[in-house]
């Protein structure tokens, strides 16, 4: 197969365009290389190890089948990364700061930041919770200021936005060691900003962040209730993003949430890509848990490891510390770490029964969470677009209530004992083979677990 035309190479990414998410298209395939590789072979060049490998796995088929469509044939498709030879440019060693780049002797004092070696976008456990944040921060990544700007993480406490925040530093500077990088928390923002103030030295506080390449601001709800400091932080936006410079932002709560937010930031947080972290599901739970195994040289079976991703549901620093903790407890007590020692260390882990649920207040939960509205469920007319969540909304209302079939009709139009039994048993099925059904009924019976 000869290289290929420019008007083939199009037709290629008009099909992959036609079959990908935009998001996922405009990520990874808008400067997607295809280069000759030989007879019937082709060559996708990528930046690193982690890219080539990541690419293979979003892309392989879709590239097959479009050459299918185009050729009649699928050519041999090979990922690889640019001059494998050629080692990529070292990031800093995880025990120094990274540069910090004062502007002048009258430069503010901010404290260098230090980039956590194990928060890396290899060492990042993908999954259905965070997958749409993790393609958005390594898409920044590779292209700052083109794509999303600003980029605004939002999620729990504990379920990997630091992570991600420092794998972009990473990932930028290891691709131009001389990019300037600013990472830090919005609390040392808003005292450096204090500090210069007091000490008249707003010129080299300024100077510090507004000529950085890229700032990286985590916790950016810190700015709750700070007026000055928001007002501060808005004309610091609006210089970087004038200027071409990216912006990557964290938050425990989405924008519109963050109390006494100013108006027209709240406009600037909202202006770029908004990619909410949620709590991770238990497949992802357990592969975070083998991975935490297996970097620490822990032999651990896989119903121990199962066990505790069970008990631990919502935050994956809880869930790494309940592993150490029985380790730790093995060690100490010259024990195997097996599923007996496990259960009697986690003991206390596990959630206690909470008040009984009403049919009504799961409605509301699961309508809230899908974006729907209670009297859809309620309604005699059942439609189409409300059916996945309705058919879930009915499975777990017969979960966490003592309802009937028929009870549980009268809440949903009326329908018959047969209609509640159906979408049940639908759900009960789906539930082995389908991993995004299963993380959606985990987060609503978490959000049930609260009230």
């Amino acid at each position: 197969m000869s290289p290929l035309t420019h008007q083939e190479k199009e037709k290629i990414l008009s099909i992959l365009e036609s079959k990908l998410d935009p998001k996922v298209y405009d990520t990874w395939c808008r400067s997607l290389e295809i280069e000759s590789a030989g007879d019937n072979a082709f060559r996708v060049p990528t930046a690193n190890p982690f890219y080539r490998d990541w690419l293979e796995k979003l892309l392989r088929k879709p590239l097959e089948d479009a050459f299918e469509q185009i050729f009649g044939c699928a050519p041999e498709i090979i990922f690889q990364v640019s001059d494998e030879g050629t080692p990529l440019p070292a990031p800093p060693a995880p025990a120094e700061p990274a540069p910090a780049r004062p502007e002048g002797p009258d430069a503010a004092p901010a404290p260098d930041f230090l980039l956590n070696a194990a928060y890396r976008f290899d060492t990042f456990i993908e999954g259905p919770s965070n997958r749409m944040a993790f393609a958005a921060a390594v898409a920044v990544s590779e292209n700052p200021a083109t794509l999303y700007n600003p980029l605004f993480i939002h999620g729990g406490v504990g379920l990997g936005k630091t992570h991600l925040l420092q794998g972009v530093c990473h990932a930028v500077l290891a691709r131009n060691p001389a990019a300037k990088v600013q990472y830090l928390s919005c609390e040392d923002f808003v005292n450096g900003f204090i500090y210069a103030i007091q000490k008249n030295k707003l010129e080299g506080f300024r100077a510090r962040y507004r000529r950085a390449d890229v700032l990286v601001v985590d916790d950016i709800h810190f700015l709750a209730g700070k007026e000055g400091s928001q007002e501060e932080f808005f004309h610091t936006f609006n210089t970087l993003h004038l200027a071409g410079h990216q912006v990557i932002l964290s938050s425990d709560q989405p924008a519109e949430d963050i109390r006494s937010l100013k108006r027209h930031l709240l406009s600037r947080f909202k202006m770029g890509f908004d990619a909410r972290i949620m709590p991770p599901s238990y497949e992802t739970r357990l592969a975070i848990l083998r991975g935490k195994a297996d970097a620490r040289g822990w032999e651990v079976a896989q119903d121990v490891l199962g066990y505790v991703a069970s008990v631990v549901e919502t935050n994956i620093r809880e869930l790494e510390g309940a592993l150490t903790k029985v380790m730790g407890y093995a060690a100490l007590s010259k024990r195997a770490p097996d599923l007996e020692l496990a259960k009697e260390v986690l003991q206390e882990a596990i959630p206690a029964p909470g008040p009984s649920l009403s049919v009504p207040q799961i409605q509301q939960v699961t309508a809230r969470y899908f974006g729907k509205k209670v009297s859809e469920f309620q309604s005699r007319r059942w439609t189409k677009s409300t059916s996945y969540a309705r058919q879930v909304c009915v499975y777990l209302c017969r979960k966490h209530t003592g309802a009937s079939l028929d009870e549980l009709g009268s809440h949903f139009g009326g329908k018959d004992h047969t209609t509640m039994l159906y979408s049940i048993r639908k759900i009960e099925k789906l539930l082995s083979t389908e991993p995004g059904l299963r993380a959606d009924v985990q987060r609503l019976e978490q959000e049930l677990g609260r009230r």
